[in-house]
């Protein structure tokens, strides 16, 4: 599993580079900006002080680009580290509350995200510290399949994901290595090396 394979899944790559932001180091982390519903961005606001500039930048960047952003600037939230879209067209929306997001936010995403398209927001309850997003322990690969740790989560969690979408478990080895964290494009999944079982679950589901 290499990108290379997925970067030919893709039409265009444009690298972006903000300028006037170098004390703020973790905005290499993009995912965590915001969740994106069609044109419409939920933006982040970061639980830690040193990231809440950020989100200066990516609205700029939204709306640059046509995007109507919205999000609460008291309510800590996470953006796409917190919240990963799943189902077919996008019907449901795994939001991990916890450690960084502040559970009081998934109100506000089925409320800000309507667009006409049914979702559902589902809350996630991450209860280990080195699992302090649900992109660190929770992973759609496809419409109705996600990689996950189990043990990251509390037990009402793990028994409500299993009746959202089917799951592939993840052992702790590999979960501390950061098996979930990773990006599925097609039948393609780039993930951090030193994984192989989970990588060998994915192939015998037909992933590259």
């Amino acid at each position: 599993m290499t990108l290379c394979v997925t970067v030919q899944c893709v039409r265009a790559l444009t690298y972006l580079e903000f300028q006037g932001t170098e004390k703020y180091p973790d905005l290499v982390f993009t995912a965590n900006a915001a969740v994106v519903r069609g044109k419409r961005a939920y933006l982040a606001n970061f639980f830690h002080l040193e990231r809440k500039g950020e989100r200066f930048y990516y609205d700029r960047w939204f709306k640059q680009n046509g995007y109507e952003t919205t999000g609460s600037q008291d309510i800590a939230f996470e953006g796409a580290g917190d919240g990963l879209w799943a189902g077919h067209g996008d019907d449901r929306l795994f939001s991990g509350v916890g450690p960084r997001t502040d559970v009081r936010v998934l109100e506000k995403l089925a409320f800000e995200l309507k667009d006409g398209r049914p979702f559902k927001v589902i809350g996630c309850r991450l209860i280990d510290p080195r699992f302090y997003h649900i992109d660190t322990c929770f992973c759609p690969v496809g419409p109705e399949l996600a990689l996950y740790y189990p043990h990251a989560f509390d037990a009402i969690t793990v028994h409500n994901l299993k009746n959202e979408i089917e799951l592939i478990p993840v052992s702790e080895r590999e979960a501390s290595k950061f098996a979930c964290n990773s990006v599925a494009v097609g039948k393609n999944v780039v993930m951090p090396a030193g994984n192989d079982e989970t990588a060998k679950a994915l192939t015998d589901r037909g992933y590259n």
